[in-house]
């Protein structure tokens, strides 16, 4: 098989990390026979700030990607013809891309089309997976997740191939701890835009991890963006806002709580706790062996988008993080570990080399690109038509 070129077309901050974790991932499995790849990023309300482009691609060896609107991205493949396209965005942005890529291409064969979720994807939803019932091929990242996404699309009358692929960014040391257990010193709470939801609930997180600075650590928040910077996720709260605005209240000083950017991993080292509420930066700290705690104050189940640590081990209270800190850190479960999302497998690069060839053979069959919602899609569209200044302040009625 001839090395296949992979365009992949990124949205938001998250998308984009895994979009170039994954190219990236593609390369190191065959460095020899690596795949011609460029990542660009799709206007949109969404798109990432420079600041955020960089986080998300530093030490993946991907340039600064360009930002072009939908019709670019069409006439992107059509000038270079890829063999396979990752569309890596959220629901609607995705059909969007997947809808100008098949158009793009209408005159000879279509690359394939791959898509997936940048982080844990259950539970597999009617609209997740709707607005990509286009796709070849939908990454999954753990075992538990490919019979829930198998019958989701089957719902849809479709069948893409699932293809099982840890999750690109997570280094693959392993998750041997320190024998005897290393008591960490400064604590890197990973945020989340959506959980926890509440504007209380949020004061009531910040307190608790002021708190742990009265036992001697010191917390740093690491943030997606800073407040009034667009993620993934719309924030309602952002924390960094809340705490400039609260922290009297709280009985506290502004420096009890340190707040960052940047790249993840730039604050995982030796003496860090990574604590979250179910954000994917647990994985990557376990994946390193770090002591990791999630936060269950304010429940576990869908709504906390944390029934994947159910079963870790790593599951505690704000009240009791510091005494386990002490003792080195949560045990994860080993069985947990080992048939969850951190796995060792990787299909993906396989998948690509087999759908590459049929895309250069015109062997694809038709792809399903009708819109799943004709007003989203409309909507989709006209925001990423204009500026991304001016489409960051439309909104949709209900």
């Amino acid at each position: 098989m001839s090395v296949p070129r992979v365009l992949a077309v990124a949205d938001s901050d998250s998308y984009l990390k895994w979009a170039a974790w994954t190219l990236a991932g593609l390369r190191l499995a065959d460095p020899a026979n690596a795949p011609g790849a460029e990542v660009v990023v799709v206007r949109s309300p969404l798109a990432p700030s420079a600041v955020q482009r960089h986080a998300a691609t530093v030490g993946t060896a991907i340039p600064d990607p360009r930002v072009l609107g939908p019709w670019g991205v069409g006439r992107l493949v059509a000038d270079t013809r890829p063999d396979v396209v990752l569309v890596a965005a959220t629901g609607p942005v995705a059909e969007l891309v997947a809808r100008q890529v098949v158009r793009a291409t209408r005159r000879g064969g279509r690359p394939a089309l791959v898509t997936g979720l940048p982080g844990m994807a259950l539970p597999a939803t009617p609209h997740g997976t709707g607005w990509r019932r286009w796709a070849d091929a939908f990454v999954v990242h753990g075992p538990q997740e490919v019979a829930p996404y198998a019958e989701a699309f089957a719902a849809h009358g479709v069948g893409p191939r699932l293809v099982l692929s840890r999750l690109p960014f997570m280094p693959r040391a392993g998750t041997d701890r320190p024998d005897p257990p290393v008591a960490p010193r400064r604590v890197v709470f990973a945020a989340q835009a959506k959980v926890p939801a509440t504007r209380a609930e949020r004061l009531r997180l910040l307190d608790g991890l002021a708190t742990l600075t009265d036992d001697g650590y010191r917390v740093v928040v690491k943030l997606r963006g800073r407040g009034g910077e667009r993620q993934t996720h719309n924030e309602p709260f952002p924390l960094d806002v809340l705490w400039d605005a609260e922290h009297g209240r709280l009985g506290r000083s502004p420096g009890d709580l340190d707040f960052a950017v940047g790249a993840l991993s730039d604050h995982l080292g030796p003496g860090t706790a990574l604590v979250t509420v179910s954000s994917t930066a647990a994985l990557e700290s376990l994946a390193r062996g770090l002591p990791t705690v999630l936060v269950q104050d304010f429940g576990v189940g869908p709504d906390q988008l944390n029934e994947a640590f159910a079963g870790s081990g790593c599951l505690r209270r704000l009240d009791e993080i510091a005494d386990t800190l002490r003792d080195g850190g949560p045990v994860p479960d080993p069985a947990w570990c080992a048939d969850g999302y951190l796995h060792t497998r990787d299909d993906l690069p396989a998948a690509v080399a087999v759908l590459g060839d049929l895309s250069r053979r015109g062997a694809l069959p038709p792809a399903t690109t009708a819109p799943w919602s004709w007003p989203r899609h409309v909507w989709a569209a006209a925001r990423s038509a204009v500026p991304t200044a001016v489409s960051a302040r439309l909104r949709r009625r209900p």
